[in-house]
């Protein structure tokens, strides 16, 4: 298994749009089963991949709690190899909650 990153503190500098494009490339001409794993409040490589809500469980939940079922947060896309963890503005108050846990 390989893994990659695409990190960078700053906006605007096509981190999504990468991520996107690689996940896409790897799932399609290398047959690889890709997870994207969406660390992003706004959420938006979820939303690509047509997996962003409110009323499923995402990476926030396993931030937050110790017996999360990986399996239940990793949701399926549309796309065949490409499944994501999904986020969303949740994880604002779990990032809050992680940093002020003693």
């Amino acid at each position: 298994m390989k893994t990659v990153s695409i990190i960078n503190l700053k906006g605007g500098v096509a981190k999504t749009l990468t991520t996107v494009s690689m996940a896409y490339a790897l799932s399609q001409q290398y047959n690889a089963r890709v997870l994207v794993v969406d660390n992003d409040k706004q959420g938006n490589c979820s939303k690509t991949f047509g997996v962003h809500s409110y009323d499923r469980q995402s990476i926030a939940d396993l931030m937050l709690d110790r017996d999360a079922d990986l399996g239940e947060v990793i949701q399926h896309t549309k796309y065949d190899r490409i499944d994501v963890i999904p986020a969303n503005m949740t994880l604002l108050t779990a990032n809050m909650q992680v940093m002020m846990d003693s």
